[in-house]
């Protein structure tokens, strides 16, 4: 029989642990920001309330001390009814929660960070012979959630982590990301700075459209599954090989857009579907490294607000593929030299040869 309250807090301890052994790989303002979104899960705050400085100040403490006694440890196995299994043996846990209507995930997301998460299952999709977990409540968590992930041949959508990226988004209102952002909303009848300034009268909107954007944000995951350009054994040799450096942040950025420009990823959903709002929000959402690696898709989302010609997104997807595929394989040409050269030689060349032209290194 399956003791959920002990699975509980069995996955917490791992999501704490988690967090003490990598929480210092960030930075201390992103470290800061990630602890403030999780104490607003903790005490079932929505995203736009903040809490009082000082409350959440005494639970940082508390819970950077708990770090402290607990760096130490190995993650725990999860008791699953009769079984004790290891925590990433992720296939077969399901097998047993979502059944229960429970869902757990655990993997590796940026900097080799391993993290976990545990939620009650509120429904089940198919892309095509894909399976869709989609997360109802969160029960346990740690501060490296995302909305949207992928485990093996399985696809957790996680609504919370998503309703807070958005807001986050529009909260911060990013200069190089106004005029995306102001036309994805704009889509929704709704004006940036209005929402802004009034959240809570919002609030019902900012859920629909976060539901909406999640079940469109999920083709990403199905383009990584579905995408050749990348070999997801050498990617993961890649990202193992350099971690926690621009070349790890390189071959991610690389593969998510594999991703994206795959005849089954995001771009080609958001054409086909004409989601103008999903592609406003695609483009408001990019990371100022995948816009250095995509600028064809920032001129024809210019070309597209005024022309609404969704050839021209095709046309800049197409375009983009051409040119990743050239640079995923240089890429994987000098990690493979590094195995004679050595490691250290490897990261050099990859900085000076493919991220430095970026503009975003500093050429010794």
């Amino acid at each position: 029989m399956l003791d959920a309250k002990l699975l509980r807090e069995q996955v917490r301890y791992n999501c704490l642990l988690a967090e003490a052994h990598h929480g210092g790989t960030l930075s201390v303002c992103g470290l800061v920001l990630r602890l403030r979104d999780h104490y607003k899960w903790e005490q079932g705050l929505p995203p736009w309330r903040e809490p009082e400085p000082s409350d959440l100040l005494d639970w940082i403490e508390t819970r950077e001390a708990r770090w402290e006694e607990i760096d130490s440890e190995g993650f725990t196995s999860l008791r699953i009814g009769s079984e004790l299994l290891d925590p990433f043996q992720v296939e077969r846990i399901n097998d047993v929660l979502v059944p229960e209507g429970l869902v757990y995930g655990a993997g590796y997301v940026a900097g080799l960070r391993p993290s976990f998460f545990l939620g009650t299952l509120r429904e089940i999709q198919y892309l095509d012979d894909v399976r869709v977990l989609m997360v109802g409540k969160e029960l346990a968590r740690d501060i490296f959630a995302s909305p949207a992930m992928r485990q093996g041949s399985i696809i957790y959508a996680r609504h919370h982590p998503m309703v807070s990226f958005l807001w986050e988004q529009i909260f911060e209102r990013r200069p190089s990301a106004r005029n995306a952002l102001h036309f994805a909303l704009a889509q929704y009848g709704l004006d940036m700075e209005a929402v802004s300034a009034d959240p809570n009268g919002h609030a019902d909107r900012l859920y629909a459209i976060s539901e909406e954007q999640l079940a469109t944000w999920v083709h990403h995951e199905l383009g990584e599954m579905r995408q050749s350009l990348f070999d997801n054994a050498m990617w993961r040799e890649i990202v193992a090989s350099y971690a926690n450096s621009a070349v790890e942040v390189y071959a991610r950025v690389l593969k998510d857009l594999a991703a994206d420009t795959d005849e089954t990823g995001l771009l080609a959903h958001i054409t086909t579907a004409r989601k103008a709002a999903s592609l406003g929000f695609y483009v408001a959402f990019l990371r100022p490294f995948t816009k250095l690696l995509f600028p064809e898709i920032l001129r024809a989302f210019r070309v597209f607000r005024q022309s609404r010609d969704w050839a021209t997104i095709a046309a800049a997807r197409d375009r983009a593929r051409q040119r990743i595929t050239r640079q995923i394989e240089d890429l994987v040409r000098l990690h493979r030299q590094g195995e004679s050269r050595g490691r250290p030689w490897a990261k050099r060349a990859i900085e000076e040869e493919l991220i430095a032209p970026l503009g975003i290194l500093k050429r010794s």
